[in-house]
Formats: structure tokens, C-alpha cells, sequence
């Protein structure tokens, strides 16, 4: 029987899974309005006053000096490669082609790789197939023209970019040490960030302009505001308690609940071979769990 640890990361990641489906959508409707790094200010700004409230009194200024230097390198780490880089390249990716398409590169298990590469964690040939399975959805779900598979657009070629960073970000959580616990880095990489990007938007003159505010702008201000608080929570418990691998796979359902949500707000219908690869990509998460217990 799994520990309950592992059994609430496994969740954790699940849930993550749908927030990154869900940020998709609201991304898509957020570019109408306001540019790439805008949209980050605000959508991480309002993460931290959210995180302010969801995890009231989770760090103190007691605590923020006894952060070694180690910890602190590795934040900034996660930072400028989470954030000022694979977020931007991401949301940009999203105005740039389909949701779709998006979603499922980010499914490629980058993750995984750098478990077994930084971390060295145990590889079979089964958890390998499973991958491979997983991986092989995620080609039978993306690719458009069979008769030239090395041509990508601009758009699938920051969603590679930003895959492969995001991992990065995810898997490093193990690098830091245990003095803080999972609510406390999620605020200081949402405070981190938020002054990185406030500044980054001023020296490229992007501050916040008249936008006519209307209610379903400020509903998704809110809700990715609200999803990025509580991402950034799972990202680190779930790393923190589940191996690389099985995090990556499990993060794979994201291209899952990308399909359904873009049927909802966009009706975008998937096609047999998408619903066949989005079977794959399920298929192979279940039995990585079972593997893994």
C-alpha cells in the first residue's frame, strides 16, 4: 500500500495537471487584452496576495534570514528559468497556435529524463515503454502533417523550449533542503517573480495600460491568479514526495484536460486519432502508478 505522502502527491499532481489545462484557456483570452509579460505581472501578482491569504503567516522575516545561500541560489534558479523564461515562452506559444498543440508538447517527458540523468533514479525498461507510449500519444495527438515531421512553427518551438525549462524548474525543487516547507517557497518564488517581472515590464515600458476592465477580465485575473497560487503549492509537494518519472507521466493528463476544455470554451473537437492518443496517454499513467506501487 502506498504512503500517504506519495498517495496525496499523486494527487497533487493530478490537480496540477488540470490547473495547466485550465491556464491554457485563460491564457488564450487573456492575450486580447494585455501583452506576455503583463499578463505574468498581474496573473503572479495576484498569486501572492492569494498565497497571502490561502497560507497566512507561512514565512516571517525571522525565517527569510536563516535561508542559506544554497537555498536562495537554487530559488533564483526556479525563478528565472520558471518564470522570466519558460511562463513567457509559454504564454506566448499560446497566442502563437493551437491550445492543443501547445498542451501536448508540454507533455513531453522532460521530467523524466532529468530523473534519470540529475537524480538518478532507477531505470527499467518498463517505466521506459510506458514513456515511450505516453510520448507516442502525444505524437499521434500533435503532428498534422505526417509527410514532413521536422516542420514545427514559431509557436511549437517555444512550447518545446518551455517544456523542457518548466521541467527543470519542477525536478530542481529536490535540490533545496527541507529548512523550508512547500507553502513558504511557493510565496517566495510568487514575491520573487513578482518583482522580477514588475521590473522587466518597466524597462521594456510595458506598464499596465487603460484596459476596459470588464467582468470576465477580472474573473480570470482572479482565477489565474487564484490556480498559481495553489500550482506553484503542488508543484512542490508533488515533486518533493513522487519520483521524476512518475511526476512526469502523471503531468501528461494536462493535454487530457486541455481537450476537454478547449471543447467547453472553444468547441474544438478532437478527432479519432487525438481521442486515440489522449487513450495512450491516460493508459500509460495508470499503469506507471501501478508499476511505481
Amino acid at each position: 500500500m502506498a504512503p500517504p505522502a506519495y498517495s496525496k502527491g499523486v494527487i497533487a499532481l493530478v490537480m496540477l495537471a488540470f490547473g495547466f489545462g485550465l491556464t491554457a484557456i485563460i491564457t488564450r483570452y487573456m492575450s486580447e487584452y494585455l501583452t506576455v509579460f503583463q499578463q505574468l505581472t498581474v496573473a503572479l501578482g495576484s498569486a501572492f496576495l492569494f498565497s497571502m491569504v490561502i497560507f497566512p503567516r507561512s514565512i516571517t522575516l525571522h525565517r527569510l534570514r536563516k535561508i542559506s545561500r544554497r537555498d536562495w541560489g537554487i530559488l533564483l534558479f526556479r525563478v528565472c528559468i520558471g518564470y522570466l523564461l519558460a511562463t513567457s515562452l509559454y504564454r506566448a506559444s499560446i497566442t502563437l497556435t493551437k491550445i492543443s498543440n501547445v498542451t501536448f508538447i508540454q507533455s513531453i517527458p522532460f521530467a523524466a529524463i532529468y530523473g534519470w540523468v540529475l537524480f538518478k533514479e532507477k531505470f527499467t525498461i518498463k517505466k521506459f515503454l510506458l514513456l515511450m507510449i505516453a510520448l507516442g500519444g502525444v505524437v499521434l495527438i500533435s503532428i498534422q502533417d505526417y509527410s514532413s515531421l521536422l516542420s514545427f512553427g514559431k509557436g511549437e518551438i517555444f512550447s518545446f523550449i518551455s517544456s523542457a525549462l518548466f521541467a527543470l524548474s519542477f525536478v530542481s525543487r529536490k535540490w533545496q533542503t527541507d529548512f523550508l516547507n512547500d507553502k513558504e517557497v511557493a510565496q517566495i518564488l510568487l514575491f520573487l517573480g513578482t518583482i522580477a517581472l514588475v521590473i522587466i515590464t518597466v524597462i521594456r515600458g510595458e506598464l499596465l495600460p487603460p484596459v476596459d476592465w470588464q467582468w470576465l477580465l477580472i474573473v480570470s485575473v482572479v482565477l489565474t491568479g487564484f490556480f498559481n497560487a495553489i500550482n506553484i503549492y503542488l508543484i512542490n509537494y508533488g515533486f518533493r514526495h513522487v519520483k521524476a518519472v512518475l511526476a512526469s507521466n502523471i503531468l501528461t493528463l494536462e493535454s487530457v484536460f486541455a481537450l476537454i476544455l478547449a471543447f467547453i470554451f472553444y468547441r474544438e473537437l478532437p478527432t479519432l486519432k487525438e481521442f486515440l492518443g489522449g487513450v495512450l496517454i491516460i493508459g500509460s499513467v495508470v499503469q506507471m502508478n501501478r508499476l511505481e506501487e
